[in-house]
């Protein structure tokens, strides 16, 4: 993993935790009390995700079809998550995990995929 990767790689988890934190994830259909943390943390894991990933040889093709497919599946965890909390009217706890990591998933997928559509335009 090049310096150039790890600086790009600081632009859309730059770019993701400001939205966490002025609340996108809220405006999104997460919870207010935990929409930036789950942001935040997302962006982390996502930042950790990708290192792991390109150090161990992994293209940026496979690096995009991964992160698009993580973000399918953790938005329709978060969504289908949230809509069983309510359902239970606040009762079932695993239903809550699912949207609470459903939401770490989504933000750690887009740092993937915004990180793999960038260096993929630029290895062009």
């Amino acid at each position: 993993m090049a310096l150039r990767e790890l600086m790009l790689l600081a632009i859309p988890v730059a770019a993701l935790s400001v939205a966490a934190t002025s609340g996108a994830a809220e405006y999104l259909g997460a919870h207010p009390w935990w929409a930036v943390s789950a942001g935040l943390l997302g962006c982390l894991v996502g930042a950790a995700g990708l290192l792991i990933l390109r150090l161990g040889g992994m293209k940026t093709l496979p690096l995009l079809w991964i992160a698009a497919g993580g973000l399918a599946l953790s938005s329709a965890a978060a969504l289908f998550g949230k809509r069983a909390f309510a359902a239970s009217f606040a009762e079932s706890a695993l239903a809550g995990r699912f949207w609470y990591f459903g939401w770490i998933g989504v933000f750690a997928s887009l740092v993937l995929l915004a990180t793999g559509i960038i260096l993929h335009r630029l290895d062009r």
